[in-house]
C-alpha cells in the first residue's frame, strides 16, 4: 500500500521527463521506437525505481493513446 499523494508525486516525477520532450532523443528509446507498448515499459520501470524501499510493489502500468486504444506492460 502507498499513499496516493506519494504515488503521485513520483508519478509526476517519471512523466516529467516525458512531458513535452521529443521521445526519440531519450537514451531509453536509442534504437526502439517510442511506441504505446515501449513507453508503458519505460514508465513502469523508472517508477519501478522511485518505488524502491515503499510497501508498493508495481504490477503493471498502462499507456493510452487514445479512448479506446492502450498497451499494458506487466514487469516482471
Amino acid at each position: 500500500m502507498i499513499d496516493f499523494k506519494v504515488l503521485k508525486q513520483k508519478m509526476e516525477k517519471v512523466l516529467k521527463t516525458l512531458d513535452h520532450t521529443y521521445l526519440n532523443d531519450l537514451s531509453y528509446f536509442s534504437g526502439i521506437e517510442p511506441s504505446s507498448e515501449n513507453i508503458a515499459k519505460y514508465i513502469f520501470d523508472h517508477l519501478k525505481k522511485e518505488l524502491k524501499g515503499s510497501p508498493a510493489t508495481l504490477k503493471k502500468v498502462t499507456a493510452w493513446e487514445s479512448d479506446n486504444a492502450c498497451a499494458t506492460y506487466f514487469g516482471r
